[in-house]
């Protein structure tokens, strides 16, 4: 009789459906009298999160590059979506405590000047936000949504995720670039979300 060769990781059992009459050797878990496997129900287990918001309105000025900082700890309602300990509040950085594929995300609330809100968008006028490797949007791999300053004059929401790969110990952080003629607000709750997806 053959022995089958099972694969764990981190708790989950892979290859769990038996042929009859197959002889199987397990280091960890359990099988049950039906030859299936005890662990195959349990779900992975989510070793490392970030979900934090602005904790205060941060001015823009025109024609400038700003990193979003600092951020507040996540209220009671959302505590259950931060896991490890990678998140800088201060700095608005997370940094990867394994090397990995993240799904990271960002929800910016934008607050237009009152000179933006009495004036028509010109169409040159542009803010771009980023999800920078290592605050080194141009170089490393990034994620970028643009869009024009707002035509209607009141808060509006720009709205940028996707995945990237990090090597432990890099980190990730949000980036605004003005390149319109007037000064913004990026408003506080401004979201800064990720998650360790595998490695």
């Amino acid at each position: 009789m053959a022995a089958l060769s099972l694969q764990l990781c981190d708790s989950i059992l892979i290859g769990c459906s038996l042929p009859p009459h197959t002889e199987v050797a397990v280091t960890a878990g359990t099988l049950d009298t039906s030859g299936g496997c005890l662990l195959c129900d349990q779900l992975p287990r989510v070793g490392t999160a970030f979900h934090c918001r602005l904790l205060h309105n941060l001015p823009v000025p025109r024609r400038s590059l700003v990193e979003l900082q600092p951020f507040g700890a996540p209220p009671d309602a959302e505590s259950q979506f931060q896991r490890g300990q990678g998140f800088n509040s201060s700095s608005g950085r997370y940094t990867a405590p394994v090397s990995g594929f993240y799904h990271v995300s960002g929800s910016l609330l934008i607050e237009p000047s009152e000179n933006q809100r009495k004036t028509q968008p010109r169409q040159k006028d542009w803010i771009k936000a980023s999800i920078c490797i290592e605050s080194l949007c141009h170089s490393n791999l990034s994620l970028e949504a643009m869009g024009g300053a707002s035509q209607v004059g009141g808060v509006y929401s720009i709205l940028l995720t996707g995945t990237l790969y990090l090597q432990a110990g890099e980190y990730v952080s949000i980036f605004v670039d003005n390149g319109t003629g007037s000064a913004f607000i990026v408003q506080k709750g401004t979201l800064f979300s990720g998650i360790l997806l595998g490695v």
